[in-house]
């Protein structure tokens, strides 16, 4: 007979690579969990492995398993968090993906905090600028920035993010400063490039209506820090968000213009899987990011 808690190991070991590093999480052996895999082989009359000195790899069948598996690894962590999210004492795991800027500038500290409140909580957080399927690769919570298209998703704003249009002063003086979107065109503009395609339309209202007006330059990056150091080296004009630049603005270090044609704002949002409603600790973390980011809404808007 196949045992569920056989099947929920072998997802362990799928995700971490490695026997050892499993059995030193549940404060196993390794032979424990050797056996227990070797059990479940057998139960099923498959190998679902491939062991070498130096890594594991899944076969067919394996991966066949692990696909359906983690499904019912989730739902009994579900189960798990449902319970212990309705006690006074939050315990538990969250997983949590958001982008390098967001990370970088305010939820770092705000989920450090939130940790410290809640000491029986843990949290993997993953930064990547990547588009993350939360329901494929198992994450509780996304922090994005992006227009939400999915319909598989439940998303809770956290506050607005007010973009603006910027230079030095050093390339404004060499160069003149636009006064007009139009004038745009004839400058550096420091692209943003997302998901491979760069993003050369930049939104400006013109005349009480939004106009899409391209604009070009010879730096593109997918990285919104990047630009904001080529920027700072006098290489051309930015259109990043407020947060980005807060400082630098305060600062007079870069000076913002066309501000009257700038309405471009983008939600910030907390988003999770419909299908995996948020506990309690969830739910928790979630008003706590929001709390943190109004804090500091001046950055922001």
């Amino acid at each position: 007979m196949i045992k569920a808690d056989d099947m929920i190991l072998f997802v362990q070991v799928v995700e971490e690579e490695s026997f050892s590093r499993v059995a030193e999480k549940l404060s196993l052996t390794n032979s424990v969990v050797s056996k227990r895999i070797a059990r479940l082989e057998e139960s099923l009359n498959t190998q679902l492995l491939y062991r070498t000195t130096r890594k594991l790899s899944l076969t067919d069948a394996g991966r066949t398993l692990y696909n359906k598996a983690k499904i019912a690894k989730f739902a009994f962590q579900e189960a798990e968090n449902a319970v212990t999210g309705y006690g006074e004492d939050m315990k538990g795991n969250i997983r949590i993906t958001m982008p390098v800027v967001s990370a970088d500038l305010v939820l770092s500290e705000a989920i450090a905090e939130f940790c410290k409140k809640y000491p029986e909580i843990s949290v993997d957080l993953q930064i990547t600028n990547r588009l993350v399927d939360l329901i494929e690769e198992g994450f509780d919570l996304a922090i994005r920035t992006a227009e939400l298209e999915d319909s598989s998703l439940i998303a809770r704003r956290l506050i607005d993010s007010q973009w603006v249009i910027c230079a030095t002063p050093v390339y404004l003086e060499q160069h003149g400063t636009p006064q007009i979107p139009e004038q745009l065109q004839h400058h550096e503009c420091l692209v943003y490039k997302f998901d491979n395609t760069a993003n050369g339309i930049w939104p400006l209202y013109i005349d009480g209506a939004e106009q899409l007006l391209p604009v070009q330059g010879r730096f593109h990056s997918n990285h919104l820090s990047a630009i904001k150091r080529a920027a700072l080296s006098d290489l051309g004009i930015v259109f990043l968000p407020q947060v980005l630049v807060y400082n630098e603005l305060q600062q007079n270090t870069l000076t913002q213009i066309l501000q009257r044609f700038t309405r471009k704002k983008m939600g910030m949002y907390a988003v999770y899987p419909k299908a995996r409603q948020p506990d309690q600790k969830l739910k928790l973390l979630v008003t706590h990011l929001q709390e943190s980011l109004h804090q500091n809404q001046a950055y922001y808007c």
